[in-house]
């Protein structure tokens, strides 16, 4: 009988380490090699060089129209841009910072509209604020990078890299998020102004009188800020440029940038305005018609949830409502949506977080021509020479 024991207890697993157990810690073993696999690959596509665009000199040029014989960037080269866009790299890496910033931008919109509403409605404020810095700040690192590395390889022509883009931002953080601070904190000024006044017109009796006698005060404050963000946009695809070759402060880099325009007003207004022409073309033969019939095949999958879809957008969070109604159909009807429990909820989240990555490609596609074309731009206006 203890020989029989005996036997069977040889096979027995020792004591903690049952079946479960050792597929446990295989599947986790896996997991991890698999998990360092692809954190491997993604820091080499980080690293790996991308090629400067020597194979692309004057092929790229608007039709009828000859090389400049002088080797100078014309406006002539602007098409080029659109080599910023052929490079996958390029595209994932901007699409995942312009979603970020998306992302995080509507949390915080979301958060501090929850707290306004049961807290202190003054917190609603605050976090619109912090959401907007947050979303200038976060888009302007990611388009920084793709800034640097399209300057090097289009430009310049010769190899760079993603992280050598991060390194570059990491040491001009304070330039390169600051300088469209600067903006948006001009801007915000003239807002914050308005509202003041706003809020002197509810005083009682004096109130009406007050908001009357500042109206035109008001006025010019709009027209004002309005003219700081025209100024930001126009200015957004030259910044970069700036503080790469000039390695100057934000400060510096305003300063720059307004005498730059000084000089050349008219011509940077229209190799923008002609940059705008032809983003405008490119998305309306390549990328609308795409976002168009992508929004349909979703609208026709999502329709089979039935009542489950319409009580999934009631649960989307307010914030992130915009960016749903671009991808998602809106139901022809909401009976159905008091039944929304926390699955709703949890989905409508997702549902809301996911709808903004097609917002943020399309972000990323626009954003890497107009900033490749800034580089061109800014060696058009200094006489740079190619190669």
């Amino acid at each position: 009988e203890d020989d029989e024991i005996e036997a069977v207890t040889k096979h027995d697993p020792p004591e903690g380490d049952d079946v479960f157990g050792r597929v446990g810690r295989k599947v986790s073993a896996a997991a991890a090699s698999a998990a360092a696999r692809v954190g491997g690959a993604l820091d080499d596509a980080a690293d790996e060089e991308m090629e400067g665009e020597t194979d692309v000199p004057e092929g790229l040029a608007f039709p009828g129209f000859a090389p400049d014989r002088t080797g100078r960037w014309t406006w002539r080269d602007l098409p080029r841009a659109f080599v910023g866009v052929f490079d996958v790299r390029r595209v994932l890496f901007t699409t995942a910072g312009f979603w970020a910033a998306l992302v995080v931008f509507a949390l915080l919109q979301w958060v501090g509209g929850w707290l306004g509403a049961k807290v202190f409605g003054m917190l609603a404020t605050v976090f619109s604020v912090v959401a907007w810095a947050a979303l200038v700040g976060v888009a302007a690192i990611a388009a920084a990078v793709m800034g640097y590395v399209t300057h090097q390889t289009i430009v310049e022509q010769r190899p760079s890299s993603i992280n050598a883009g991060v390194t570059w931002a990491k040491t001009w953080v304070q330039s390169v998020v600051g300088t469209p601070l600067a903006f948006a904190v001009v801007a915000a000024g003239g807002w914050l102004a308005q509202v003041l006044v706003a809020y002197l017109g509810k005083i009682p009796f004096a109130g009406p009188i007050v908001w009357g006698v500042l109206s035109p005060v008001s006025l010019a404050l709009g027209l004002a800020s309005g003219a700081v963000i025209l100024a930001m946009i126009y200015s957004l695809p030259l910044y970069v440029p700036v503080i790469y070759n000039e390695k100057t402060t934000p400060v510096d880099t305003l300063k720059r940038m307004a005498s730059l325009y000084r000089t050349h007003g008219f011509s940077l207004v229209g190799y923008v305005l002609l940059t705008w022409v032809m983003i405008g073309v490119a998305m309306a033969v390549t990328v609308w018609p795409m976002l168009v019939i992508g929004r349909l095949v979703s609208g026709n999958a999502a329709g089979m949830m039935g009542e489950n879809y319409v009580g999934l957008l009631t649960e989307i969070p307010a914030s992130f409502r915009g960016f749903a109604a671009l991808q998602l159909p809106l139901p022809t009807s909401f009976a159905g949506a008091s039944d929304a429990g926390f699955g709703h909820t949890l989905g409508g989240i997702f549902a809301g977080i996911g709808a903004a990555f097609p917002i943020a490609f399309v972000l990323a596609l626009m954003a890497l021509t107009y900033y490749t074309a800034g580089g061109i731009i800014y060696a058009i206006v200094t006489g740079r020479k190619k190669g």
